[in-house]
């Protein structure tokens, strides 16, 4: 890990805190939600790093992370889990290639304008995709955790 990487961390755990502050998130919650916020920059970061450039597969697996603390967190804070896991993923919103995409289309600069709007998509299903993901394994441990006590 660089300096760089480690800013880029930093801020996205401020952006977490904050998020889960202007939100009104309870106090005893915000440490939580900080965490996970954390966890999710850092695997983030290093599967950019480490496993594989692609912006997909290192949002996939950061909302996955995200989405799974959430799950523990909402059994140890006893509140839901999107408390948790929108601020935990609020450092993965692709606000910028928005952005982007949306000055380009001002500028009437077409190509680029789809390149980011396709970033920004690509983006966005990835974390969708990994919070999904958590949502069916949780449900499907819950179904054979019901089966089991009724077996009982």
């Amino acid at each position: 890990m660089n300096m760089d990487m480690i800013i880029k961390i930093i801020a996205g755990v401020i952006s977490t805190v904050g998020f889960a502050i202007i939100f009104r998130l309870n106090i005893k919650h915000i440490p939580f939600a900080a965490i996970d916020g954390l966890f999710a920059c850092v695997v983030y970061f290093c599967c950019l790093e480490f496993v594989s450039d692609d912006l997909f597969i290192a949002n996939m697996s950061a909302a996955f992370t995200a989405a799974g603390l959430a799950e523990i967190f909402a059994r140890i804070g006893k509140a839901p889990a999107t408390v948790f896991l929108l601020p935990g993923c609020i450092a993965l919103v692709p606000g910028g290639s928005l952005y982007k995409a949306m000055r380009s289309l001002l500028i009437q600069d077409y190509n680029e304008f789809a390149a980011q709007l396709l970033v920004t998509a690509k983006v966005g299903i990835a974390i969708g995709g990994g919070i999904i993901a958590v949502s069916i394994i949780r449900y499907f441990l819950n179904s054979i955790k019901n089966k089991n006590s009724k077996s009982n």
